[in-house]
């Protein structure tokens, strides 16, 4: 689902054009002339069905040109494809061509071989892998893979790293991820309690457009205590 979505966004991000075979016409164009951008994009038309008729043979085959020019996205989405058994499913080929795309510094590849690893789907089961493609998936800005890696911590009842990967995420921009940390800090334990600390980050949740984070910065100003989700 999130490989489709960030699909539909990049249809989303050529907006300014009519998704017809007009520029159906005109995205070919780019392509044969070895734009990757265009490349990818034409095999998001053809991989949704938006403006042209809908061919997975012909968004695999986009996508793999895409890949092949060094664009990390094109190497994700082609291996989305194989996932999900759009083109035959084959989650070892999937496994691989997520690896190139995250190579290509592609975040979104990074963190679907991150779940392949955790799950053991394609590739042998390693926790320890995992981590390690979440981390890079983190380190690139994807919010989601810096949540992730906090839950695990938590659970492992490593609060330090926990609470460092809250913070990677919040610096992403994850609202929830600011309320979590500011949630660690207000009651303390896990890591040294510090209700200006927590204050801040509830602000900057409610920033973000978290709810509960914009109650729970009002409570700690009147310090009556914080809201639980």
């Amino acid at each position: 689902m999130q490989k489709l979505l960030c699909i539909m966004a990049i249809l989303v991000s050529s907006s300014l054009f009519a998704l017809d075979f007009a520029r159906e016409s005109e995205l070919q164009n780019e392509c044969d002339h070895n734009n990757p951008t265009a490349c990818l994009q034409l095999g998001a038309m053809y991989h949704i069905g938006d403006g042209v008729q809908q061919s997975f043979s012909k968004a695999k085959e986009l996508y793999n040109q895409t890949c092949s020019m060094g664009m990390g996205s094109g190497c994700s989405n082609l291996g989305y494809m194989y996932e999900s058994g759009q083109i035959g499913q084959n989650y070892a080929k999937a496994a691989e061509l997520y690896e190139k795309g995250c190579v290509l510094g592609d975040a979104s590849s990074c963190a679907s071989l991150a779940v392949l690893y955790e799950n053991g789907t394609g590739v042998s089961e390693d926790l320890q892998q995992a981590v390690n493609y979440y981390d890079r998936a983190c380190s690139a800005g994807l919010a989601s893979s810096c949540a992730h890696l906090a839950l695990l911590y938590e659970q492992g009842g490593n609060y330090v790293y926990a609470a460092m990967y809250h913070q990677n995420g919040c610096d992403a921009g994850d609202a929830q991820e600011c309320s979590a940390l500011a949630r660690m800090y207000y009651e303390g334990g896990s890591v040294s309690q510090d209700a200006q600390k927590a204050q801040e980050l509830f602000k900057k949740a409610c920033d973000l457009g978290d709810e509960i984070g914009c109650k729970n910065y009002e409570i700690i100003k009147n310090n009556t205590g914080f809201v639980e989700e």
